[in-house]
């Protein structure tokens, strides 16, 4: 497996090649190291394989340089994983334009639980530190990894709430993982490697370049189950990192600001054009990665007491079937919509029940 990943990583040097044009090289032949050494009419059967690429596979100059970026990561303790690797994240495995090695530092198991991206602008507001702390907290109690890019703002506070409640979190860089960028995250990088770790695509010492922070956005949303943007403008890096979550089949989630806010201006447009839902807190997520939030059924059966007729109406009414729509309510229990209406706030904010889109209600 190691003379794999060898050739794999030679494979990767090689210009021109690119991800996708390398993952059908092997989907075809089997292994890099059979690709490496195929005559060039072979290679140049496969679509998008030219024969100025074809001539250099095999180029021994590419192997050298792979046996040096293994020599060099294994001084670093890093530990590359090759796309066949068993040990190679599936959910990125599953992307089009997953790279085909990724190198790891750290100590996480990048296959084990529900992996769960936090992202946004590095221009936070307290309103989304606040949100962010919370989210984590209740988050902690199951077993979930947080996903970020170890950038100012809404990365370093995701994975410093994250080392707080005891959570593993995975900082995916932009460049080598020799360095850590920006400087003044090192430590709690450092912290980061004893349950989670670090992730790139990138060699041992490859240079951080602008182009670099908006491609490892993919690599985000590509280990993630899903993922959330706290606050963005529209123009923000994390509205690419959504794009590419989006593109993947993954779930997005946007948390809410006020309309004039320009910082969740992204997050707006996203739940506008419905490409992401809107969170407010924990269970709004937990219930799309499977899990179910524990209730303090003593507090409910409290509350339910002190409902009015109408109210218990509307309560049970969600209790026989999630997801109603306001119409359907109305049907159910004989009340009109605008009684309805006031109604249905009053049990929001008793926490009984959330709003979903599209005028529809379920109990929590």
């Amino acid at each position: 497996m190691e003379n794999e990943l060898l050739y794999q990583l030679a494979l990767s040097y090689t210009p021109g090649i690119g991800n996708v044009n390398h993952r059908k090289l092997i989907q075809h032949f089997g292994s890099a190291r059979k690709v490496w050494g195929l005559e060039k009419s072979e290679k140049i059967k496969i679509p998008g394989i030219s024969a100025k690429i074809a001539n250099a596979i095999g180029d021994n100059q590419y192997l050298e340089l792979a046996q040096a970026e293994l020599e060099k990561g294994k001084l670093k303790n890093i530990k590359p994983l090759e796309i066949q690797s068993e040990n190679y994240p599936s959910l990125l495995k599953e992307c089009i334009d997953a790279p085909p090695v990724i190198f790891t530092k750290g100590n996480v198991n990048l296959n084990e639980g529900k992996f769960l991206a936090v992202v946004g602008t590095r221009k936070m507001t307290s309103r989304g530190r606040n949100f962010i702390e919370q989210l984590i907290k209740e988050l902690a109690a199951y077993p979930i990894t947080i996903v970020s890019g170890l950038a100012f703002g809404v990365d370093i506070t995701a994975h410093q709430a994250s080392l707080e409640n005891h959570l593993p979190t995975i900082g995916v860089m932009a460049h080598g993982l020799n360095q850590i960028n920006p400087k003044a995250h090192t430590a709690v990088a450092g912290k980061m490697l004893e349950t989670g770790g670090v992730v790139s695509e990138f060699s041992t010492f490859h240079q951080a370049e602008p182009q670099n922070f908006l491609r490892r956005n993919r690599i985000i949303a590509g280990l993630s189950h899903a993922t959330i943007v706290v606050e963005s403008r529209i123009a923000g890096g994390a509205m690419s990192t959504a794009r590419h979550a989006n593109a993947y089949n993954r779930d997005v989630f946007a948390m809410p600001g006020r309309i004039t806010d320009e910082q969740s201006a992204g997050c707006h447009h996203l739940i506008k054009n419905h490409q992401a839902f809107l969170i407010t807190e924990a269970a709004d997520v937990l219930k799309y990665l499977g899990f179910k939030k524990e209730k303090n059924q003593k507090k409910q059966r409290e509350l339910f007491v002190e409902l009015t007729e109408n109210q218990s109406k509307i309560y049970e009414c969600l209790k026989e079937k999630a997801g109603l729509h306001i119409d359907e309510i109305s049907t159910s229990t004989g009340l009109a919509t605008f009684q309805i209406m006031p109604i249905l706030l009053d049990l929001e904010l008793k926490n009984l029940i959330k709003p979903l889109p599209g005028k529809k209600y379920e109990i929590l």
